[in-house]
Order: structure tokens, then sequence, then C-alpha cells
């Protein structure tokens, strides 16, 4: 049944605390103080044994097998061993040595122009001595070219000042004795 909207009016601002409770409306009392004491709480923070007890919670759960754990997948534990692999599979190439430097023979010689040594050498194998000419001055630092055309293999190089007494050893082996610059040798056979 409905109130008058006197009646109804007066109740909410009993509720509101804008009008003092008539005696026979505690109702509106107790309504007001739940009112208040649960607002108190939902602004307050949540209290460190709320904490505690649900963690609490959570091992429990756990324990009678009610909540999953969180586990890797399967793909995340292959992804962890190739990773792993992968390291020492890394770690073992960088201390292995490194493969001999190749020699690559081009075509041609490149024309120089101004001074430079040329010698000829005469050897039964022209392409193995070009090719450990080319290492020892590789092996020194130096940059060496080796060139081949029709069993003439052409070494070009330049030799800083003073020559290093291991290359002078190397062009002596060989029976050439060669000076600071420009250098071209060419193996025959």
């Amino acid at each position: 049944m409905a109130q008058p909207p006197d009646d109804l009016d007066r109740w909410l601002a009993e509720l509101a605390g804008r009008e003092a409770a008539r005696g026979e409306r505690s109702e509106s009392q107790a309504l007001r103080r739940a009112i208040l004491n649960e607002a108190r709480l939902d602004a307050a923070p949540p209290a460190a044994d709320d904490e505690h007890a649900t963690e609490q919670l959570l091992f429990r759960l756990r324990r009678e097998g009610l909540l999953k754990r969180r586990r890797l997948p399967a793909w995340g534990l292959a992804l962890a061993a190739t990773l792993a692999a992968a390291a020492v599979s890394l770690a073992v190439l960088r201390q292995a040595t490194p493969p001999a430097t190749e020699v690559v023979a081009y075509a041609e010689p490149p024309i120089w122009r101004g001074a430079y040594a040329q010698f000829e050498v005469k050897t039964p194998k022209p392409r193995a001595s070009a090719e450990k000419l080319v290492a020892a001055l590789r092996a020194e630092g130096i940059q060496a070219d080796i060139y081949a055309a029709a069993q003439v293999y052409t070494v070009d190089t330049e030799l800083a000042d003073p020559v290093k007494p291991a290359l002078a050893a190397h062009f002596k082996a060989i029976g050439l004795a060669v000076k600071p610059g420009r250098v071209r040798v060419e193996f025959k056979p």
C-alpha cells in the first residue's frame, strides 16, 4: 500500500539525516546506520588479514586440486631446450679453429701504372707456389690478390717500408729480393 507523498518525503529525509527520526520509525534509523556502515566499509582499504586469508584460500584450493597451477606449455620446454643447444653450439664453434682462408684466383691482373717491381718465377706447380705466397702475405696482415690466366698465376701486393724479415724470408725462398712498394710476381710452368 502506498503511503501519501508527505510520509514518503519525511521518511527519505529521516534516512538522509535531514530530519529527526520519530520514535515509531526505528527501522529508518536502523536502515540509515546499515547504509552508513556499508559505505564506510567500501571506502576503507583492505586489511592485511584479508590478503593473508586470500593466500591461504588459494593454497588450500591448489592443495585440493581445485585450482590449476600455471605450467610451462610443452612448446615452451622445446623452445628452452633449443635455445640452450644453440648457446652451447655457439660456444663450441667460437672455440674451434677458423678455416684456412681460401685463395681465389681472379681472371686477369689489373693494369698498373707507375713504378712497381715485377718478377717472374718458373716452377713446376705455379698455382701451389702462388697460393703459398698469398697465404704467407695474408698471414702477416698484408693484402694480396692472385690472378690466373693460361697457367700463369700472378700475385699482386704492396709491401710497407721496412719489409718484415718474415716476408723477406718468404720471397727469398722463391729466389726473390724485394723492396718496399708495389710488387707483382708471375708464376709460370
